[in-house]
């Protein structure tokens, strides 16, 4: 299984005096443990006055975290339902008790388990998970709030959801109502190179996809702090949590190749190795009609006039190597045709392969000019050879595209450099 790294970390923002919010996850050491429960990871945005929000969010996490593991032979669907309702109930008799009549504290709630190679994310509220593959990125959680609902019938846009004011008022939390219902999400296989983001409203408030899927490179903190720090950038009037687990590396190709080419030059050898096996086959039928003529033996002639008869000459039979004679070893004995050391490929770069200029467009970020070209965002360069600030481009700006043929940097709108 690859290597799984995480990270998190709660802000307060720029403009709050106390977080609301909550992060935490707990990752076994027994394989035992990893194999029953998996790793867990938790956010949640606390709701309610003098300070009931923090108490809400933080009872939440820790309450899910202490109790999931304490029941491994319940599968952990059930386990995620089964706690996060027992959460909620907690929630509302605590509010009933110690808080004037009518007022409630309830948070929201997003969890993901990794498991045997598989995903599994609930949710309650309007933190969301998000999950990054391939260069695209996808929000897996549905918000629970009455915008989102009313975009969902058609009766709202996106865009008009984002300018109401009405955006933050959930539809669903955990401490409101004694029937909650929780959404436990479709299992999903992961794949090595797989990032996902769990976070609050006060960071997707700020931060689209788009700029979600820039930020997401380097470790898990970078990843992180990148986020946080950008979101504060842009207002930071909430606060701002943010949780990143990223399953392995991405298997690195060369020459910048991505599985769509890989996928193309297989199929391309495959089809080549068919034309020669249906021509093999012509090859043996033709010859099997039409045999071959069979030669004769050509008279014996001797060299000497003496009537005396010379000696026959026979005719060696025909070698055939013994498969298991002909080793390795066998072969390693004739001289090499060259004894120097072979250069690093990095000195010799493949034919056809250039640097290709670019010129950004409007709309134009990192890894969507690396799209156009076929490559990873780690290809593309300022025209210094520099990727400092590489989230700062402007339009117009002239960017490099290291290691790419000739073909596909004209295919992507850029111009073949010397």
């Amino acid at each position: 299984m690859p290597q799984i790294h995480s990270y998190n970390r709660s802000d307060i923002g720029k403009k709050r005096d106390n977080n609301e919010d909550y992060s935490k996850s707990y990752e076994p050491p027994t394989i035992r443990e990893l194999n029953q429960s998996g790793r867990l990871y938790a956010v949640a945005d606390g709701m309610g006055g003098h300070q009931q929000g923090e108490m809400a969010s933080s009872f939440a996490v820790e309450s899910l975290l202490k109790i999931y593991y304490e029941a491994p032979e319940i599968p952990p669907e059930k386990r995620l339902n089964d706690i996060v309702k027992q959460i909620n109930l907690k929630l509302i008799e605590y509010s009933e008790k110690n808080l004037p009549r009518g007022e409630k504290t309830g948070t929201t709630l997003v969890v993901a388990v990794i498991r045997q190679g598989k995903l599994l994310v609930a949710n309650v509220g309007d933190s969301r998970a998000y999950l990054i593959r391939a260069g695209q990125v996808k929000q897996i959680t549905r918000d629970h709030s009455f915008v989102a609902e009313m975009v969902r019938a058609g009766t709202l846009s996106e865009a008009e959801a984002r300018e109401s004011k009405y955006r933050n008022r959930l539809s669903r939390s955990v401490g409101a109502d004694p029937n909650l219902e929780v959404d436990i999400l479709p299992v999903i296989r992961l794949q090595r190179g797989d990032i996902i983001l769990l976070c609050t409203d006060g960071l997707t408030g700020y931060i689209p996809e788009e700029d979600i899927l820039q930020a997401a490179h380097g470790s898990a903190k970078n990843i992180v702090e990148r986020l946080i720090a950008l979101a504060n950038e842009r207002g930071g009037a909430d606060n701002i949590t943010a949780s990143i687990i990223k399953y392995g590396e991405p298997l690195a190709l060369p020459f910048g190749l991505t599985l769509r080419k890989l996928a193309l030059v297989g199929a391309g050898i495959l089809t080549l190795v068919a034309f020669i096996f249906l021509g093999w086959i012509a090859v043996s039928n033709w010859t099997s009609i039409f045999p071959p003529p069979t030669q004769t033996s050509a008279p014996t002639f001797t060299a000497s006039p003496s009537a005396t008869t010379s000696p026959t000459l026979t005719l060696s039979p025909t070698i055939i190597l013994n498969p298991t004679l002909a080793t390795p070893a066998a072969e390693t004995q004739a001289p090499p045709i060259n004894e120097s050391p072979a250069l690093p490929s990095t000195e010799l770069p493949p034919p056809g392969v250039v640097d290709c200029k670019y010129i950004v467009a409007p709309g134009d970020y990192v890894n969507r000019i690396a799209g156009k070209f076929g490559v990873g965002g780690e290809q593309v360069f300022r025209e210094d050879g520099t990727q400092t600030n590489m989230e700062l481009i402007q339009v117009g700006e002239t960017l490099i595209i290291k290691g790419i043929t000739s073909d596909a940097c004209v295919n992507g709108g850029g111009a073949p450099g010397p």
